[in-house]
């Protein structure tokens, strides 16, 4: 039995009035006796799944043109709606106030899921999952499930999507999950497809640790990642780390083979530290040294990568000694230089102003002197001269009378005077 042209009007794709095409015309179905199974056959009919509603009254607005079914009632196996049985084409008491309408589901799609942050996190972590449905009409049950096991959980949304949270993941939660989507009906609950499946890892992701290392000798920092140490000296070298994770230890590894014993981390809040010592260092403890972080979890261990390495030499004491000596030799001639230097160069210029100061005053000063010398010679043997001519021996008598009651001035005043301010004069 063929079947006639049918569309959905004013609606989408799967919903919408119903129209047939019959004789070249388009008509509407009346909805006297319009029921779910009526719409369901239609959907069927249209490739879109179940019908959820079979909506009347000219719920899609009102059509034109001929009424072409009326008192349309359908057993649920027919393949097209003009199978069913109906008061025959064009015969009807309707108007297009009562035409019928139809919502469907549409075709079936399957569930998608979505892992956020990702689908590999670190243990310990935030992790939502959400389930996400396309369909004509909303309002359902999403259920989230695990292939390897039983589990299962369920959220009933009007919305298109549902979000599943673990607040803190572990390992029991790894797994491969995936989605399913129930709607009810009235009369049957449709069960859409299996959607796709989304593998969740747990990691432990350590971070990488650091070290430096101390001693209370003498130590020779040739780079930051080189130090020479003298033989028979104690030192320590520390490793640190963060780590969300509890009870975790450090290893110690020393040029690529030899591994300590794993020692036990202290922790300050998320801070992890273990100290190494080394008490009596000898030549056998050179080499590169690096640390590790493990922790242990639900009986597997888990480890950083290696820290940054620190080469260690030994040296023997004498070398380490005859070495400080020469670095303290050399610096203790470079002191003595500098200083020697900026007092000679001080003292060079105080007495370079002395000497120019000297030559011009002691020269003016004794060629004042010599005037005034030769000039006070030159009277007293002038005065001498006339004194013996003009005085008679008489008067040479009185006048030595005179001269006992007077103090007699020294002739020799004027070489006097001379000789004891010569020395005032800086050659």
């Amino acid at each position: 039995m063929s079947s006639a042209q049918i569309r959905l009007v004013s609606g989408s794709q799967c919903s919408g009035r119903l129209e047939i095409l019959y004789k070249g015309h388009w008509g509407t179905v009346c909805d006297d006796d319009w029921t779910l199974g009526n719409a369901d056959v239609v959907c069927r009919q249209l490739g879109c799944g179940h019908a959820i509603s079979a909506p009347t009254s000219a719920h899609f607005g009102t059509g034109t043109g001929p009424i072409w079914m009326d008192n349309v009632e359908c057993a649920g196996e027919e393949t097209a709606i003009t199978h069913c049985p109906h008061n025959g084409y064009g015969q009807n008491n309707c108007g297009h106030a009562e035409d019928a309408g139809v919502i469907c589901l549409g075709a079936l799609q399957k569930p998608q899921i979505t892992l956020i942050p990702a689908p590999e996190v670190n243990w310990g972590d935030k992790v939502e999952i959400t389930c996400n449905i396309q369909t004509e009409k909303l309002g359902g049950t999403f259920f989230l499930k695990r292939i390897q096991d039983s589990f299962k959980m369920e959220k009933f949304t009007e919305n298109e999507a549902a979000t599943f949270i673990f607040h803190s993941v572990d390992f029991n939660q790894k797994g491969s999950y995936f989605c399913e989507y129930q709607k009810k009906l009235p009369n049957q609950v449709i069960y859409f497809p299996q959607g796709e499946t989304a593998e969740l890892s747990i990691i432990v992701k350590l971070d990488k640790p650091t070290l430096s290392l101390s001693s209370p000798h003498a130590m020779v920092v040739y780079s930051p990642d080189k130090i020479s140490v003298t033989r028979g000296s104690s030192f320590s070298i520390k490793c640190s780390t963060h780590s969300i994770y509890p009870g975790g230890f450090f290893y110690l590894t020393k040029s690529h083979n030899n591994v300590t014993e794993p020692v036990s981390a202290f922790d300050h809040s998320i801070h992890y530290l273990t100290t190494f010592e080394f008490p009596a260092i000898d030549y056998k403890n050179q080499g590169d040294y690096r640390c590790i972080y493990g922790v242990n979890m639900s009986s597997m261990s888990f480890y950083s990568v290696p820290s940054k390495s620190i080469q260690v030499y030994v040296v023997a004491a004498s070398y380490s000694s005859v070495a400080t000596g020469w670095v303290v030799g050399l610096l203790s001639v470079l002191l003595v230089g500098v200083l020697g230097y900026l007092m000679w160069r001080k003292r060079r210029r105080v007495a370079g102003n002395i000497v120019q100061f000297s030559n011009r005053f002691g020269g003016a000063l004794k060629d004042d002197l010599d005037d005034k010398c030769n000039g006070a010679l030159y009277e007293s043997a002038r005065n001498t001269q006339e004194n013996e001519q003009k005085h008679s021996p008489g008067q040479d008598e009185n006048n030595a009378d005179i001269d006992n009651s007077v103090e007699r001035i020294p002739e020799d005043l004027a070489e006097r005077v001379c000789y004891e301010q010569e020395p005032l004069v800086f050659p």
